[in-house]
């Protein structure tokens, strides 16, 4: 080869290395997908927990862990209505954890004495055959993952407030896309609430860590067991008691549930912070 020769093919080199070092424009860059965690339907957790379920923590970190990616796409409820020996009795309960409402839900879920389980918009799912809750918490993100791949149908606007320990909830839903009158849901709106930062006992392994700290507790319903019925792009104003003297407003949020109440799918899903309400002049 030629000397000039070398040269011209050294000099192609250097300046395809030179073009390719250059800063890429913003606009061209890859960036993450924000269809993944952005759009879809929203995911509706609800974990059924106790305090003696030394395998219940484990759960709830790792389905946690797995929303975290989500935002306020999941939302999470983690609810103690045993008193078995997986449960949460009254001995072990200072903060009063366990409550009759989750209870009632546990007993309808007719998942047995088992613990932890928990449903995912309360679907049936084909991993569990056919069962509307999964008794595998290590199958949890999967789970959460196929639900969260469905279509958005209906959005959520939530607005919350408390004073002098009651609750002030504003919640409107529409549907993104027209749905025939034959084919339309049953649609009933429940209104939840939910408390983080709960330090309680709970056991672990063969040990009791007294200074646990307990998230996402399911409190109280807000406007009954099941709901109401709701007529969608209408305002529903509720104003509701704190009914237990153990909760601390500070720490709570209301989560709202709109679902079909024939089959008890739940569409959509929004949680919002509890905020004292405004004073007024």
């Amino acid at each position: 080869m030629k000397l000039s020769t070398r040269y011209t093919i050294l000099t192609a080199l250097a300046l395809t290395i030179l073009v390719s070092c250059k800063p890429m424009p913003e606009s061209e860059r890859l960036i993450p997908n924000e269809m993944e965690t952005t759009k879809g339907r929203a995911v509706l957790i609800e974990d059924y927990s106790g305090v003696l379920c030394i395998n219940c923590p484990k759960a709830a970190n790792g389905i946690t862990k797995a929303a975290e990616a989500y935002g306020d796409k999941v939302v999470i409820v983690a609810l103690h209505g045993s008193t078995t020996d997986v449960g949460t009795p009254p001995e072990e309960d200072p903060k009063g954890l366990y409550s009759p409402e989750a209870a009632t839900y546990f007993e309808r879920l007719q998942a047995g004495g088992s613990l932890p389980v928990a449903t995912f918009n309360r679907r049936s799912l084909a991993s569990s055959g056919g069962k509307t809750y999964s008794d595998s918490y290590t199958q949890w993100p999967a789970v959460m993952q196929s639900v969260r791949e469905l279509p958005q149908l209906y959005k959520i606007d939530l607005q919350v407030s408390e004073s002098d320990r009651k609750v002030t909830t504003r919640c409107t839903a529409t549907a993104l896309e027209q749905t025939e009158a034959a084919t339309a849901p049953e649609l009933y709106l429940q209104l939840w609430l939910i408390e983080d930062n709960i330090v309680a006992p709970q056991h672990i392994s063969t040990k009791v860590i007294n200074d646990f700290q307990h998230n996402h507790i399911f409190r109280q319903t807000l406007n009954g067991i099941d709901g109401e019925a709701y007529q969608l792009g209408q305002n529903y104003d509720k104003t509701s008691a704190i009914e237990r003297e153990v909760v601390n407003p500070d720490h709570c949020a209301v989560v709202a549930i709109l679902y079909d109440h024939k089959t008890g799918e739940v569409y959509e899903v929004a949680k919002a912070e509890l905020h004292p309400a405004p004073a007024t002049k």
